[in-house]
């Protein structure tokens, strides 16, 4: 499979090309008009049907019709900020920029779709092409399953690649965990509702702030007293605001933070007894509240024996040497949706290391990636989607 890289260099002003028009012309959320647009107009070049699923792209090469079907991944919306890379081909919109680098996952994506599409007669089987909006707190990989992604054709397993800048390892090199890789993220806001009063008649009020105060000591516990210690849980508290005047009971105060955690079960149950707890607490002062989840990532958790595959297709194509298997770490990533309920498998590609003259990392607006690696990116996901398909043949 080592001409697969060859093609793909091959192919290299292209993805580039494709990387800095998404690049320049960044779009932020879960509606995303002219990216899926641009998308959709280059994958019908290279003789696709793309279709619109939950708002975003999907396509599928069409292999050996009895086989399986594997998905193939990448987001596409921008971070609502100003870009300050220094690039010539840099953000056009001052208020958006592709600081998490979606871009380069579309344009990599692109090219694997051309590889496969060049090499048809190997696919065993169908690939389905996911470029998904909204990745950064919309839903977007949800509304997509919720669309029927996962379905006509069934999907049998999915892989998706995010790059990495200021990177340990040398641009080209592949990172991954075995089983977690990323946290839950669910990011909530408890809205105490009181009774105003004056600070001199207290009995008259229902004070929300020291509502607030009860609830936040009485969260701790949910991660010192009922969380598997073996278990990592991080529930964090990051905003508490209620009053306009020193000498004032307000009507009401609010609450945020986020709950972050490796384990499904253990996101459900911190959350189950967050809502609880709140609800409860605000009842014995005699005071209403309102719990919102404005964001609910579930934790990406690699299907082990899917990533020991895959790793070994990865280290076959780029060698052993540029393959690491790390610890996980506690960001986050919506492709858990997918990787929910089908066999998952979530990679990264380093893109830039510090040794390499590459500082900052993701979501940093002084970010760049380095595009020599971008082919690589395109072969790995070609790669992984022929060799699953012919191993895993019904």
């Amino acid at each position: 499979m080592n001409n697969l890289i060859q093609q793909a260099k091959e192919l290299e002003p292209e993805i580039i090309r494709w990387r800095r028009h998404i690049h320049q012309n960044p779009e932020v959320s879960a509606v995303l008009p002219n990216t899926c647009a641009y998308v959709t107009e280059e994958l019908k070049k290279m003789g696709y049907q793309p279709i619109e699923v939950g708002g975003g792209v999907v396509a599928v090469l069409e292999g050996k019709p009895e086989g399986k079907t594997i998905l193939l991944r990448a987001d596409m919306d921008a971070l609502p900020m100003a870009e300050e890379s220094g690039e010539p081909f840099a953000s056009q919109n001052p208020h958006a920029a592709h600081t998490c680098g979606h871009d380069t996952h579309t344009a990599m994506l692109l090219g694997a779709a051309q590889l496969l599409m060049d090499n048809r007669d190997k696919v065993q089987g169908r690939v389905k092409l996911m470029f998904q909006p909204g990745e950064e707190g919309y839903k977007g990989a949800l509304n997509m399953v919720n669309a029927g992604l996962l379905e006509n054709p069934h999907v049998d397993a999915a892989f998706g690649m995010h790059s990495a800048s200021a990177s340990d390892f040398a641009t080209g090199s592949v990172t991954h965990t075995v089983g977690p890789s990323a946290a839950s993220a669910d990011g909530f806001r408890i809205t105490v509702h009181g009774k105003g009063a004056h600070g001199a008649s207290p009995e008259d009020g229902i004070d929300p702030i020291n509502i607030l105060s009860h609830i936040n000591l009485a969260l701790q516990t949910i991660n010192s007293r009922e969380r598997n210690q073996k278990e990592p849980l991080i529930l964090t508290v990051g905003q508490m605001i209620a009053g306009y005047a020193e000498n004032i009971i307000p009507e009401t105060g609010f609450m945020t933070g986020t709950i972050r955690a490796f384990n499904q079960q253990v996101r459900e149950h911190a959350k189950r007894r967050l809502a609880e707890i709140a609800d409860g607490i605000c009842k014995t002062f005699g005071a209403t509240c309102q719990l919102e989840w404005y964001t609910e990532f579930a934790p990406t958790v690699n299907d082990i024996p899917l990533t020991e595959e895959l790793d070994r297709y990865t280290r076959e194509l780029i060698g052993e040497d540029k393959v690491h298997i790390l610890p996980p770490q506690m960001g986050s990533e919506d492709f858990s949706e997918v990787m929910l309920r089908v066999p998952g498998s979530f990679f990264n590609l380093c893109l830039g290391s510090k040794e390499e003259g590459y500082l900052f990392g993701a979501h940093n607006p002084k970010i760049r990636f380095d595009e020599s690696g971008f082919h690589i990116g395109s072969a790995i996901y070609a790669n992984i989607a022929i060799r699953w398909l012919e191993n895993n043949a019904e």
